[in-house]
Formats: C-alpha cells, structure tokens, sequence
C-alpha cells in the first residue's frame, strides 16, 4: 500500500539543530512547497530559534510523571508529520530528560523517519582514529569534555544504546560530511545510509564583502567554540607568534561562544577565519565564511579524498591548517604575504559555495529522497 501525502502538501519535522543545518534546510524546503517545522533546544550559545520549543526536564525521579506527559504529548505531535528527521541519535533522548523509549518509538512509527549522519556518533567514537589521518577525539576528551566520563557515543552506556534503537528502527540515513560517512558506512546498519548530501547555506542574500585598502590592518579570527575539538590550543600557539611578526599589519582574534546573529557581525569584519584544525570536511562555520568571501583556514588532507561522493572538497578554493603550530605559522604568514589575491580567492569561495551548497539545491535532493521513500511505504 503506497502513503499518499494528506492534502497534497508534504509536512516536515526538522528535529534538533547543529550550527543551523535545520533551520537553513527549513528555508529550502518551504521554498520548495514543503511545510516545515523545527524543534530543538536552540543548539545552546548559538541560539537559533525552532517552531517548537523543547524543553530539558530534571533526570531526577520526582519528575518521572512530568517526564512521562511531556515525552507522550511530544510523540503524539510529531508522529502525525510525514517526515520526521533528527539531527543524530541523542535527540529527544533519556539525556536531556526524557522518556527512554521517546525516540526509538518515534523513529519506529513515524510515516517516514530521517536520521542525518552530520556529527559524532557511535561509528565515528570506534573508527575514527583506525580509519582518518586527523580526528578532533583527542583534544575533545582532553580539553573540552575533561570533566566528564570519556567520549558519550562510546562510553556512556545509554547514549550507545539509545543509538542502537535509533538506527535500527530509523527508514534512512543521510551523511552530510566526508570523515562521518568513512566511518557510518561500516556500522551495522550502513545498508540504510542514503547518498550523502551537502549540507545547506542560504545564498539569496549577496555576501558582505570586505574591502580595505592596503594600509588597513587585516583582522585574522579563529572562532571560539569547543576549544580541543577545533583545535583552539594550537590556533593559541601560532597566533602569539603572528603577532609578534605581524604586529602592524593584522589583528590576531579568539572569539566567539556567542548568538550566532553575533557571531555573523564578527565574520563581517574579519578577513581571514581560521576555522577548524581537527577534519577533513568543511563545517557550516567555514561553509558560512566562504559564502561571506572570507579567506578561510581550515582541516587538513582534503587533497587525499578519494571518494566519488566528496572529491568536489578537493577543488574548494580553501586552505589547510598544517599539523604542527609551525605549519600554521608558515601556512598563515604566506596567506597573509598574498593579500592581494584575497578578493579573488573569497569570489572564488562564494561561488563554491553557491554551486554545491545551495539551500535550495540541498532541499531539492532531500525532498526527492523523501518522495521515493514514502512511495515505498
């Protein structure tokens, strides 16, 4: 028996938020027809706005009554959707408050159930370091989780079940990034992994071009964010040596754990952005800089990427990090040495951007993937 969609038009619930992959996948969808809804937290500092507000509750056992309305209540809402799709496997899950069986049940009964393959998760914790040159588990455990119990998508025993359930019960799974897919693609349940799928930037707007002349200082930033999973000690390092050489020409900045609306006005100003050491794949922080015409700074062995899905990463006019803090003082003097190149690298970056990460473009192949699977149905 084939689902046939109520009223002719398609409604989607965008469940969870990372760095505005949902909210930006929303606008493509809508743009499409597609009614769309989204729920999460807000993806903390950020604070990105949802459709429907979720709401954290206390694991504690006086709230188990509270937890059990709540956790119904939010099942017989989102069920009634066509799609249901969450950003990973922790969502709406025993962690944040709620029921244990919340997301597993969903997953199971919705009409059609999504997962996407876009950050951390229990393949990427067991494989990563066998499987990648570079991985950010190291200074993640080291630096940004120090006070917790190890990795949670392998050590935290309800996390790794809950993304058992998950997966097992989920229809499809969409990756977004090249070192996810490496390692999702040998899990158990890779056989339901769909095509990867870029992640979404909207491109309506023109960017916001930054032009100085040559004797205004060039403003270099490394935004702040999970300081061991970016790569923020090293980023430190170098940077105190640049300011030593660089001292009349550039402004050396750390910043950022702040509203993304804020975040945006400081990628404004800055010239260069020097984003994420620890990857191969490019983050919507990078994504976001390189639509602005930004020089951007980021990862490492992107020119080894030999998979059909992700050899376009190769030709992104982007550049790389380097390993040891002289490789990023020697890979950001010459950068700096060329900023007479700067307009035409960042026009070059915009049009990548346009040409593979189009909100628009994105939604398009994910409402195509959702039609073909509910026809199944």
């Amino acid at each position: 028996m084939k689902y046939k969609i109520k009223e002719g038009k398609m409604k989607v619930l965008l469940v969870g938020e990372y760095s505005k992959i949902h909210n930006n996948l929303k606008y493509g969808l809508e743009s499409l027809g597609v009614e769309v809804d989204t729920a999460n937290f807000g993806d903390y500092f950020k604070k990105f706005g949802s459709d429907i507000k979720l709401h954290k509750i206390k694991k504690d056992s006086r709230y188990d009554f509270l937890r059990n309305m709540y956790s119904n209540y939010l099942y017989k809402k989102f069920v009634q959707y066509d799609v249901v799709q969450f950003i990973n496997e922790a969502e709406l899950g025993i962690v944040d408050g709620f029921h244990r069986n919340l997301a597993g049940k969903l997953v199971h009964d919705a009409k059609l159930s999504v997962l996407l393959i876009a950050g951390c998760n229990v393949q990427y914790a067991g494989l990563a370091r066998q499987r990648l040159k570079i991985t950010p588990c190291d200074g993640c455990l080291k630096y940004d989780r120090k006070s917790m119990h190890g990795c949670p998508y392998r050590d935290n025993r309800q996390i790794v079940e809950a993304s058992y359930v998950v997966q097992k019960n989920v229809d499809v799974m969409i990756p977004m990034s090249y070192e996810y897919y490496v390692c999702s693609k040998e899990g158990k349940f890779a056989e339901k992994m769909a095509e990867p799928i870029p992640m979404p930037i909207i491109v309506d707007k023109p960017p916001v071009i930054s032009e100085k002349t040559g004797n205004e200082k060039l403003i270099i930033l490394h935004p702040l964010n999970r300081e061991g999973f970016k790569g923020t000690r090293e980023a430190r390092k170098a940077f105190r040596i640049l300011k030593q050489k660089y001292s009349g020409i550039a402004d050396f900045i750390i910043d950022g754990k702040m509203p993304y609306d804020e975040y945006m006005k400081l990628v404004a100003k800055a010239d260069i952005i020097v984003d994420q050491r620890n990857g191969y794949s490019f983050g919507m922080g990078s994504l976001d800089a390189m639509y602005q015409g930004k020089v951007l700074v980021t990862g490492n062995y992107r020119s080894e990427i030999d998979d059909p899905y992700f050899n376009y990463l190769r030709t992104a006019p982007a550049f790389e990090w380097g390993i040891t803090v002289d490789d990023i003082v020697k890979n950001i003097s010459e950068i700096i040495e060329s900023r007479d190149d700067f307009a035409k690298i960042g026009q070059r970056g915009t049009e990548f951007v346009r040409e593979y990460f189009d909100s628009k473009k994105v939604a398009k192949r994910f409402l195509d993937l959702y039609e073909s699977e509910l026809r199944k149905k």
